[in-house]
Protein backbone atom coordinates (compact mmCIF):
# COMPACT_ATOMS: atom_id res chain seq x y z
CA UNK A 1 0.00 0.00 0.00
CA UNK A 2 2.73 2.31 0.98
CA UNK A 3 4.34 1.65 -2.44
CA UNK A 4 1.92 2.16 -4.45
CA UNK A 5 1.12 5.42 -2.61
CA UNK A 6 4.23 6.60 -3.71
CA UNK A 7 4.97 5.38 -7.05
CA UNK A 8 1.36 7.25 -7.51
CA UNK A 9 2.97 10.36 -6.17
CA UNK A 10 5.55 10.35 -8.42
CA UNK A 11 3.44 9.62 -11.54
CA UNK A 12 1.62 12.64 -10.28
CA UNK A 13 4.00 14.81 -10.07
CA UNK A 14 5.54 13.70 -13.26
CA UNK A 15 2.54 14.62 -14.87
CA UNK A 16 2.20 17.67 -13.39
CA UNK A 17 5.15 18.58 -15.03
CA UNK A 18 4.40 17.98 -17.96
CA UNK A 19 1.19 19.73 -18.38
CA UNK A 20 4.15 22.95 -17.06
CA UNK A 21 6.05 22.11 -20.11
CA UNK A 22 3.46 21.57 -22.68
CA UNK A 23 1.40 24.84 -21.51
CA UNK A 24 3.86 26.27 -21.51
CA UNK A 25 4.77 27.74 -18.53
CA UNK A 26 7.59 29.93 -19.34
CA UNK A 27 9.19 28.84 -23.07
CA UNK A 28 12.62 28.03 -20.35
CA UNK A 29 10.85 24.88 -18.78
CA UNK A 30 11.60 21.49 -20.01
CA UNK A 31 9.65 18.38 -20.23
CA UNK A 32 10.52 15.46 -18.20
CA UNK A 33 11.81 13.28 -21.29
CA UNK A 34 13.73 16.04 -22.11
CA UNK A 35 15.55 16.54 -18.33
CA UNK A 36 15.93 12.80 -18.51
CA UNK A 37 17.70 12.84 -21.82
CA UNK A 38 20.29 16.22 -20.68
CA UNK A 39 20.49 13.82 -17.20
CA UNK A 40 21.83 10.66 -19.57
CA UNK A 41 24.12 13.11 -21.54
CA UNK A 42 25.46 14.67 -18.72
CA UNK A 43 25.91 11.48 -16.89
CA UNK A 44 28.02 9.87 -19.83
CA UNK A 45 29.89 12.88 -20.46
CA UNK A 46 31.34 12.40 -16.78
CA UNK A 47 30.60 16.17 -16.38
CA UNK A 48 27.83 15.37 -13.68
CA UNK A 49 29.92 12.82 -11.65
CA UNK A 50 33.13 15.51 -11.47
CA UNK A 51 30.85 17.92 -10.38
CA UNK A 52 29.35 15.47 -7.87
CA UNK A 53 32.97 14.36 -6.57
CA UNK A 54 33.75 17.99 -5.71
CA UNK A 55 30.35 18.44 -3.92
CA UNK A 56 30.91 15.85 -1.68
CA UNK A 57 33.94 17.12 -0.83
CA UNK A 58 32.52 20.12 0.67
CA UNK A 59 29.95 17.91 1.97
CA UNK A 60 31.83 15.56 3.75
CA UNK A 61 34.08 17.80 5.14
CA UNK A 62 31.27 20.43 6.64
CA UNK A 63 28.73 17.88 7.93
CA UNK A 64 31.66 15.29 9.33
CA UNK A 65 32.82 18.30 11.45
CA UNK A 66 29.46 19.01 12.06
CA UNK A 67 28.41 15.95 13.72
CA UNK A 68 32.10 15.47 15.35
CA UNK A 69 32.18 18.58 17.08
CA UNK A 70 28.01 19.16 17.70
CA UNK A 71 27.04 15.79 19.10
CA UNK A 72 29.69 15.56 21.48
CA UNK A 73 28.81 19.68 22.73
CA UNK A 74 25.45 19.00 22.88
CA UNK A 75 26.07 16.05 25.08
CA UNK A 76 28.50 18.24 27.32
CA UNK A 77 25.65 20.91 27.29
CA UNK A 78 23.21 18.49 28.53
CA UNK A 79 25.34 16.86 30.96
CA UNK A 80 26.39 19.80 32.47
CA UNK A 81 24.50 22.55 32.95
CA UNK A 82 26.53 25.98 33.11
CA UNK A 83 27.96 24.69 29.83
CA UNK A 84 24.88 24.39 28.47
CA UNK A 85 23.10 27.71 29.64
CA UNK A 86 26.32 29.75 28.43
CA UNK A 87 26.57 27.67 25.20
CA UNK A 88 22.69 27.49 24.30
CA UNK A 89 22.46 31.23 23.46
CA UNK A 90 25.62 30.84 20.82
CA UNK A 91 23.90 28.45 19.38
CA UNK A 92 20.13 29.51 19.28
CA UNK A 93 21.88 33.16 17.57
CA UNK A 94 22.84 30.65 14.88
CA UNK A 95 19.80 28.97 14.14
CA UNK A 96 18.08 32.16 14.11
CA UNK A 97 21.14 33.70 12.09
CA UNK A 98 20.21 34.52 7.98
CA UNK A 99 23.26 32.06 7.82
CA UNK A 100 23.43 33.16 4.18
CA UNK A 101 23.92 36.50 5.43
CA UNK A 102 27.57 34.93 6.77
CA UNK A 103 28.73 34.77 3.35
CA UNK A 104 30.92 37.42 2.74
CA UNK A 105 32.75 37.15 6.13
CA UNK A 106 33.09 33.29 5.08
CA UNK A 107 34.98 34.79 1.36
CA UNK A 108 36.81 37.41 3.83
CA UNK A 109 38.15 34.58 6.30
CA UNK A 110 38.82 31.39 3.68
CA UNK A 111 38.61 32.90 0.26
CA UNK A 112 36.66 31.17 -2.00
CA UNK A 113 38.05 27.69 -2.04
CA UNK A 114 36.16 23.76 -0.93
CA UNK A 115 37.21 24.84 2.65
CA UNK A 116 35.12 28.31 2.38
CA UNK A 117 32.04 25.91 1.20
CA UNK A 118 32.56 23.72 4.01
CA UNK A 119 32.65 26.16 6.20
CA UNK A 120 28.97 27.22 5.01
CA UNK A 121 27.42 23.41 5.25
CA UNK A 122 29.15 23.61 8.68
CA UNK A 123 27.53 26.59 9.90
CA UNK A 124 24.09 25.18 8.25
CA UNK A 125 24.06 21.73 10.01
CA UNK A 126 25.96 21.96 12.70
CA UNK A 127 23.75 24.23 15.45
CA UNK A 128 20.85 21.79 15.11
CA UNK A 129 22.92 18.72 15.20
CA UNK A 130 23.76 20.57 18.69
CA UNK A 131 20.46 21.05 19.92
CA UNK A 132 19.24 17.69 19.18
CA UNK A 133 21.95 16.29 20.78
CA UNK A 134 21.36 18.68 23.91
CA UNK A 135 17.50 17.85 23.83
CA UNK A 136 18.25 13.92 23.70
CA UNK A 137 19.95 14.58 26.95
CA UNK A 138 17.62 16.82 28.56
CA UNK A 139 14.77 13.99 27.62
CA UNK A 140 16.31 11.09 29.66
CA UNK A 141 13.79 10.01 32.49
CA UNK A 142 14.97 11.17 35.58
CA UNK A 143 13.34 7.58 37.29
CA UNK A 144 16.44 6.30 34.91
CA UNK A 145 18.80 8.48 36.84
CA UNK A 146 17.61 7.64 39.80
CA UNK A 147 17.58 4.09 39.57
CA UNK A 148 21.46 3.94 38.30
CA UNK A 149 22.44 6.02 41.06
CA UNK A 150 20.49 3.88 43.53
CA UNK A 151 22.90 1.04 42.02
CA UNK A 152 25.68 2.80 43.09
CA UNK A 153 26.08 3.66 38.97
CA UNK A 154 29.33 5.80 38.68
CA UNK A 155 29.53 8.90 36.77
CA UNK A 156 30.75 7.17 33.42
CA UNK A 157 28.40 4.15 33.58
CA UNK A 158 25.26 6.69 34.17
CA UNK A 159 26.36 9.01 31.08
CA UNK A 160 27.33 5.74 29.23
CA UNK A 161 24.91 3.45 30.02
CA UNK A 162 21.99 5.60 30.49
CA UNK A 163 22.18 8.86 29.13
CA UNK A 164 23.53 8.10 25.66
CA UNK A 165 21.58 5.33 25.08
CA UNK A 166 18.43 7.34 25.64
CA UNK A 167 19.24 10.17 24.04
CA UNK A 168 20.41 8.44 20.86
CA UNK A 169 16.81 8.40 19.19
CA UNK A 170 17.05 12.47 19.60
CA UNK A 171 21.04 12.45 18.37
CA UNK A 172 20.29 10.01 15.36
CA UNK A 173 17.42 12.37 14.63
CA UNK A 174 19.57 15.81 14.95
CA UNK A 175 21.99 13.87 12.08
CA UNK A 176 19.68 13.42 9.68
CA UNK A 177 17.98 16.64 10.06
CA UNK A 178 21.90 18.47 9.46
CA UNK A 179 22.26 16.42 6.92
CA UNK A 180 19.30 17.39 5.07
CA UNK A 181 20.37 21.30 6.21
CA UNK A 182 23.95 20.25 4.83
CA UNK A 183 22.70 19.88 1.69
CA UNK A 184 20.86 23.20 1.56
CA UNK A 185 24.57 24.83 2.45
CA UNK A 186 26.04 23.07 0.16
CA UNK A 187 24.07 24.31 -2.62
CA UNK A 188 24.31 27.99 -1.16
CA UNK A 189 27.39 28.33 -1.40
CA UNK A 190 28.03 26.63 -4.69
CA UNK A 191 25.49 29.17 -6.15
CA UNK A 192 26.35 32.29 -4.27
CA UNK A 193 30.81 31.59 -3.52
CA UNK A 194 32.27 28.61 -5.32
CA UNK A 195 32.98 28.50 -9.00
CA UNK A 196 32.93 24.57 -9.01
CA UNK A 197 30.49 21.37 -7.95
CA UNK A 198 27.01 21.22 -9.13
CA UNK A 199 26.77 24.58 -7.93
CA UNK A 200 28.91 25.50 -10.80
CA UNK A 201 26.91 22.85 -13.25
CA UNK A 202 23.73 24.88 -12.64
CA UNK A 203 25.24 28.45 -13.26
CA UNK A 204 26.61 27.40 -16.10
CA UNK A 205 23.82 25.77 -17.47
CA UNK A 206 21.60 28.69 -16.71
CA UNK A 207 23.95 31.33 -18.27
CA UNK A 208 24.30 29.27 -21.70
CA UNK A 209 20.43 28.70 -21.53
CA UNK A 210 20.65 25.02 -21.22
CA UNK A 211 17.64 24.73 -19.53
CA UNK A 212 17.53 20.60 -19.77
CA UNK A 213 20.71 20.50 -18.18
CA UNK A 214 19.90 22.87 -15.52
CA UNK A 215 16.90 20.85 -14.82
CA UNK A 216 18.70 17.60 -14.81
CA UNK A 217 21.48 18.96 -12.43
CA UNK A 218 18.68 19.83 -9.83
CA UNK A 219 16.75 16.93 -10.78
CA UNK A 220 19.84 14.81 -9.81
CA UNK A 221 21.03 16.77 -6.73
CA UNK A 222 17.10 15.84 -5.56
CA UNK A 223 17.87 12.26 -6.01
CA UNK A 224 21.40 12.44 -4.38
CA UNK A 225 20.12 14.11 -1.35
CA UNK A 226 16.97 11.55 -1.05
CA UNK A 227 19.10 8.56 -1.38
CA UNK A 228 21.78 9.69 1.31
CA UNK A 229 19.23 10.71 3.66
CA UNK A 230 16.97 7.42 3.41
CA UNK A 231 20.62 5.54 4.02
CA UNK A 232 20.54 7.17 6.77
CA UNK A 233 17.35 6.46 7.63
CA UNK A 234 18.02 2.56 7.54
CA UNK A 235 21.14 3.09 9.42
CA UNK A 236 18.93 4.97 12.19
CA UNK A 237 16.54 2.21 12.06
CA UNK A 238 18.89 -0.77 12.57
CA UNK A 239 20.23 1.27 15.50
CA UNK A 240 17.12 1.39 16.76
CA UNK A 241 16.04 -2.26 16.66
CA UNK A 242 16.38 -2.39 20.30
CA UNK A 243 13.55 -0.01 21.25
CA UNK A 244 11.01 -2.25 19.00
Amino acid sequence: MVLALRLASVAAFLLAWEWAARVPISFNFPSPGATLVALAALVTSGALLDATATSARSLLLGFGAAALLGVPLGLLMGVVRPVGRVARIYVDLLIALPTAALIPLVILSFGISILSSAVIVFVFSAPFVTMNAYGGVRDVRPRLLEMARAFGASWGQLVGRVVLPSALPMILAGLRYGLSRAFVGLLVAELLLSPFGLGKLIMTSRSMFEHDRMFATVLWTLLLAGAVLAGLGRVERRLLRWRA
